[in-house]
């Protein structure tokens, strides 16, 4: 008989919450049969201690007598269930105790009880038919020892296990999304519980070391055209990042941190602060989040959030430890970080959720233009294995100019993408596969530029080049051994005539106010890349992933650094960054009548006595490996 409460061992825990159900419940009456066993048991040891040091006395008549009174009565409280064995006789026994003996009559009478009831539950119950009988406890043994063999049962018949299985965790039907784990998704962290947490304050930590090492070796270390991996054969801090979420009564609010090469790198592809005074850049170049809003109970929530929050154009979170790629691929390398205005989320279900933007621009932390930004998302998970996500911008004019710094231009942009997790068996020892597909659709339209085709006057003349961004780019994820291990094979691929998305490679401390040169981003002007990576993840904890991954990445015109380098004398005075003078030609370097598809199209760098030529190259090999920590 095995005697277990609800599946559990006996303790002071189950032994109370077995008192809440019926007597009749097989599992009770296994917990009882045990007790009782240990009352005989220890009533044995006590009353055979004198009898066995010979001063044990016979029972007198009156003791006698009061015995079989007491189990006549006894025998007169158990039920007739009908069962074939014959009626206990009363053994008194000159060498047994009475009140021993007394328990010993008054157990066997219970335990035939029990097989009644017992016996009565297994017909009623289909899923204890038939069931074999199982082979005695050692509870149930060391009673039948202590039995003398008048008082034995005839037979031992245990109870059935319990087959009640534990109640299932709840789900939270309420809080949106909450209804699955979505900690496989690519751009959303993998971590499932908090360090810790309290009613006011969830802090947030984050670290990002790696080590980059370019095959084309530049001279400099510098790493151009980049989001991600920025110096070559350098150990170099990507990110320190402090925060945290603040919430209470309903007010809201988040801080976090930018320090380490996000903290500069980020900021120098903002061209907004290149128009009006204040710098906009020191004001916010050490902050990657920083809003506050209320939370409204409508439906299944809506939040009015306002100041700087991140994008999800792209599908890659800002953050690499979110990922399952270090460095993405174009798509979401050249669209934006972080949106600086204000947002709408609102959740008519916990599986929907549609969000609003009244933005600056795309990426700026200022206007460029006399318009700002509109956007909004859609996110669809209906299913824990699926994920759509669609993202739409327009109107924002995004594009430096001169004079009051508008060019009226404005953009439009698409980016659509969808998550499969198409394969769960945490048993097994590859656990788990997922695969991501995103699309981007854009272009800009007005000062002399248009989405579709060249336009051109009477006379031949163009009078807007086409300005226009298609790009895709898709992984694959394998998990191993309980996701201890990650193995994720993707790429892409981007067209952007005109430039407007491509990264300006920091060529003599270039960045997006000043240009350079040396790479233009004119109407027109051709780009076409395309890349590839494999990335291996080792992840013994939820907090901490060490990376290994290869890329390589290639463009249909120079545009990645060479072996020598995108600096100008090197080891001398470096560039400052910002400056409207960065990107400025060297000494007398002069352009000529060259391939089209160049880094400057139709014209070729020519350095003089004292110019300068960047090395650019149209591929470049990169290994990266990184240790990345989140709490």
């Amino acid at each position: 008989m095995k005697c277990e409460w609800e599946g559990q061992p006996l303790n002071r825990a189950s032994w109370q919450a077995r008192n809440s159900v019926k007597s009749t419940h097989p599992t009770y009456l296994c917990k009882e049969f045990a007790w009782r066993s240990a009352v005989i048991l220890t009533s044995l040891v006590i009353g055979g201690v004198p009898y066995l040091y010979g001063q044990a006395q016979a029972p007198s008549t009156a003791q006698t007598a009061r015995l079989n009174e007491a189990d006549t009565a006894k025998d007169a409280s158990v039920p007739d269930t009908g069962s074939v064995k014959s009626a206990p006789q009363k053994i008194v026994d000159p060498a047994v105790p009475a009140d021993v003996t007394r328990e010993l009559e008054s157990m066997k009478a219970r335990i035939e009880e029990l097989e009644s009831q017992l016996k009565s539950r297994s017909a009623a119950d289909p899923k204890s038919s038939g069931a074999s009988v199982p082979e005695k406890t050692p509870e149930a043994a060391a009673v039948a020892a202590a039995t003398p063999p008048s008082l034995t049962p005839v037979q031992d018949v245990s109870p059935p296990q319990s087959s009640a299985a534990s109640p299932a965790p709840t789900v939270d039907t309420q809080t949106p999304f909450a209804y699955a784990d979505w900690t496989w998704l690519n751009g959303t962290a993998r971590n499932k519980d908090t360090v810790w947490d309290s009613k006011f304050f969830t802090p947030e930590i984050r670290f990002d070391t790696n080590f980059v090492s370019s095959f084309n070796h530049p001279q400099d270390d510098t790493i151009g055209g980049s989001s991600e991996i920025f110096r070559s054969n350098e150990v170099q801090v990507e990110q320190i990042s402090f925060g945290g979420d603040f919430h209470w009564q309903n007010v809201r609010g988040r801080v976090l941190t930018m320090n380490g090469m996000f903290g500069v790198t980020t900021p120098r592809n903002d061209a907004s602060p290149g128009r009006g005074q204040w710098d906009l850049r020191g004001a916010y170049k050490y902050v990657s989040e920083a809003y506050g809003g209320y939370h409204w109970n409508v439906n299944h929530g809506l939040n009015l959030d306002a100041g700087i929050f991140v994008s999800y154009i792209g599908l890659f979170s800002y953050y690499n430890f979110d990922n399952w790629a270090y460095q993405p691929s174009y798509v979401s390398s050249n669209t934006p970080w972080f949106f600086n205005g204000v947002r709408i989320q609102w959740f008519p279900t916990n599986k929907l959720k549609i969000e609003p933007w009244i933005i600056n621009g795309w990426q700026s932390y200022g206007r460029f233009g006399h318009k700002p930004g509109l956007g909004g998302q859609i996110l669809y998970r209906p299913k824990p294995w699926l994920s759509f996500v669609f993202n739409n911008y327009g109107m924002g004019e995004d594009t430096l100019g001169a004079g009051n710094g508008s060019l009226g231009r404005s953009r439009i942009h698409t980016d659509d993408s969808i998550e499969v997790k198409y394969y769960d068996n945490p048993q097994k020892t590859l656990d788990k596969m997922a695969f991501s597909f995103t699309g981007d659709l854009g272009c800009e339209y007005g000062g002399g530029v248009a989405c579709f085709g060249d336009k051109k006057d009477a006379s031949g003349n163009f009078t807007a080049r086409k300005q226009a961004f298609l790009g895709w780019m898709a992984y694959n994820r394998w998990w191993f051994k309980k996701d201890l291990y990650g193995l994720t094979i993707g790429g892409g691929q981007m067209n952007n005539p005109g430039r407007y998305l491509v990264l300006v490679p920091p060529i003599n401390g270039a960045d997006a106010i000043s240009g350079t040169p040396y790479f233009t981003a004119n109407p027109g002007d051709p780009f076409k890349a395309w890349d590839t990576s494999i990335t291996f993840d080792y992840m013994p904890k939820q907090y901490i992933t060490f990376r290994w991954e290869y890329g390589y990445r290639h463009a249909n015109v120079p545009y990645f650094s060479g072996r020598g380098g995108i600096t100008p004398g090197v080891n001398t005075s470096p560039s400052t960054v910002p400056s409207p003078g960065a990107g400025a030609l060297v000494g007398d370097t002069s352009f000529v009548p060259g391939p089209f598809l160049s880094a400057t199209p139709g014209l070729t760098c020519v350095a003089g006595s004292t110019g300068f030529c960047p090395d650019l190259r149209k591929d470049e090999g990169t290994l990266r490996l990184a240790i990345m920590v989140k709490f």
